[in-house]
């Protein structure tokens, strides 16, 4: 049996609430733009609070990439020694007995890789096995765990592993677009660390991943002179609820307690909401897309921390889409504590 377990957020220490962001994009847009036609993006996105990495003053300005992307590789490696310290604390597990390390991001590019640089934070063995995911987008949140699941089975030690999104960093506020506007009211910072092991609080059971033919367009990064530039399709929530459900046709599951889902915004948690006919663990992904907005492929992760906490059950889909355009699945069974 495999297992996750000893899961590990960590957040920034800049707690930000909406009502500052929307301030801020009114303060960067409204010259250029009719910024009340778009204040509703920020009402009606779902977010609350989240975390980000650096003061609101800083996001007022341009940067370049050299200066995002250290920023990146400073934060990135200051939240993942806590969580990873964390998990170790939790599992009452050492770094010489982890087998893996498999590495987690979007969000910023580092090579060496940020894997290697958490080699040299702890006492690993020198044989670990690294690999570092980027380009995932959301979807790395089950995809990276199942990855670390097909390593487990063939070293049989534990697996690390970590994701860690700093979607603030890649804001660019001198860019006047829909999306730029829509990613600065969605997105937020974090990271999380867990073992892939065997025991823990949470079984895997099964796992699937699925990729659309030709549908590059719906999700990704473009490479700009300062960074950077999401893109995401206006017709992805519709595109979800149009095709999600012919996948998950072909990944069954027994007795279905609930859903583990990617809180990737109000209109994707809406669609989530048609597909699985308004289940009630769906509030979850909602409640984490309202505290941490969304963290990329951490905040799947933070919905099932959250409902392992809350002492859920049985057996569960995991689900996360991402930039391919590919869908990640996990089918878990949690197990009830005292």
């Amino acid at each position: 049996m495999i297992f996750i377990d000893g899961l590990s957020p960590v957040f920034p220490d800049n707690k930000v609430y909406q009502d500052e962001i929307k301030d801020l994009g009114r303060k960067l847009f409204s010259s250029k733009i009719n910024f009340q036609r778009m204040e509703k993006v920020y009402d009606n996105s779902g977010v609350k609070t989240r975390y980000l990495s650096e003061n609101l003053s800083w996001y007022i300005n341009e940067h370049n990439w050299s200066e995002r992307n250290f920023l990146f590789k400073k934060k990135s490696l200051s939240l993942l020694k806590k969580s990873i310290t964390e998990t170790f604390e939790k599992t009452n597990t050492s770094p010489e007995k982890i087998g893996g390390i498999v590495f987690v991001n979007s969000t910023g590019l580092s090579t060496p890789s940020i894997d290697a640089e958490i080699f040299n934070l702890f006492n690993f063995k020198n044989e670990i096995v690294r690999l570092p995911i980027f380009g995932y987008g959301c979807a790395g949140g089950v995809l990276g765990l199942n990855r670390a699941v097909e390593i487990y089975k063939n070293l049989k030690k534990p697996i690390l592993v970590c994701n860690v999104e700093l979607c603030s960093l890649t804001f660019r506020p001198q860019i006047f677009n829909k999306e730029n506007i829509v990613s600065s009211a969605l997105f937020g910072d974090g990271s999380i660390s867990y073992l892939i092991q065997g025991n823990g609080s949470c079984e895997i059971l099964g796992a699937m991943e699925y990729t659309w033919k030709n549908s590059l367009e719906l999700m990704g990064w473009g490479v700009e002179d300062d960074g950077l530039s999401v893109t995401f399709d206006k017709i992805i929530p519709e595109f979800i609820f149009k095709k999600l459900p012919q996948v998950l046709n072909s990944f069954p599951i027994d007795n279905l307690d609930g859903y583990i889902l990617h809180s990737g915004g109000m209109k994707i948690i809406d669609a989530y909401k048609k597909i699985f006919k308004n289940n009630k663990t769906i509030l979850e992904s909602q409640e984490i897309l309202s505290r941490f907005g969304n963290v990329s492929s951490v905040s799947v992760l933070l919905v099932l921390n959250q409902m392992i906490k809350k002492n859920y059950s049985g057996n569960f889909l995991m689900a996360a889409l991402g930039p391919g355009f590919t869908a990640g699945l996990s089918n878990m069974r949690i197990i009830p504590h005292d």
